[in-house]
């Protein structure tokens, strides 16, 4: 398979670099979380004012009628696509993340003149070949992700990691507030507190100057990202309300809580 990139003279001074895409997780992801679709071109011309890119090469199961769909843009970047259809019918794993490791692998040995490997997933699968390629090979390995879809372990091995898309959600400050006043709450051990919908929404709106429909908006899109949750509580004898609980774990991992 042959480069889209034209070769650099020798005193370009930028890294060689070669890029693994799962595209299933760049499309799918960004639409489930963010409902945009990818900007492959814009991707790729960032990338290549930094590196001197060598391949892009892109894996999906293309099977999937919606993201065939996506081809014709990938060949505007890449001609380097990789069909990971899995047709055992046996086994229904998905084939990308195994398939992309094995490519990896194999360009990490046979071309030892990479300086950097970019991954574009968020798979936790791909900490060991990251890790390898770091401190056994001496290489810097990139990650992209769709911010809200990536394992923490593979942010913390990468030698760097770009969230897709860049531009943080214009209502990420209210829904800090929100969680930080349940937080206050949580940590108060004084008092055993049990917070509802629109007591939160009032008290938010009420300490920060905002309107209550603002903030009523923002938490029921916590809710139903899953990061908060509503159950039946019993504050009071015979009286059942429901009340606010966080999931802190899903909320960092959506970037909505540091």
């Amino acid at each position: 398979m042959f480069s889209l990139f034209k070769k650099k003279h020798a005193g370009s001074g930028r890294p060689k670099a070669i890029a693994f895409v799962d595209y299933e997780h760049w499309f799918i992801s960004l639409d489930k979380l963010h409902h945009v679709r990818p900007d492959i071109k814009a991707w790729r011309n960032e990338l290549a004012k930094t590196y001197e890119l060598q391949e892009i090469i892109f894996f999906a199961d293309f099977s999937n009628p919606t993201i065939r769909l996506e081809i014709p843009r990938i060949r505007e970047v890449s001609n380097y696509i990789i069909e990971t259809q899995n047709t055992s019918s046996s086994h229904k794993k998905d084939f990308t993340d195994f398939i992309m490791l094995d490519h990896i692998y194999q360009k990490a040995i046979n071309s030892p003149e990479i300086n950097t490997f970019i991954l574009f997933s968020g798979d936790g699968h791909f900490n060991s070949v990251t890790n390898y390629l770091i401190t056994q090979l001496g290489k810097q390995v990139g990650v992209y992700a769709i911010r809200g879809g990536m394992s923490t372990q593979l942010k913390n091995t990468a030698s760097w990691v770009e969230l897709l898309p860049k531009n943080e959600d214009p209502d990420l400050a209210v829904y800090r507030l929100i969680l930080g006043n349940l937080r206050q709450l949580q940590d108060n051990k004084a008092k055993k507190s049990y917070p509802t919908f629109w007591a939160t929404v009032e008290a938010v709106a009420r300490h920060n100057g905002l309107k209550r429909r603002d903030v009523a908006n923002s938490l029921r899109y916590l809710i139903a990202r899953g990061c908060i949750s509503q159950y039946e509580a019993k504050p009071e004898k015979g009286k059942t309300i429901k009340a606010l609980t966080v999931d802190w774990k899903k909320a960092k991992i959506l970037g909505v809580w540091e």
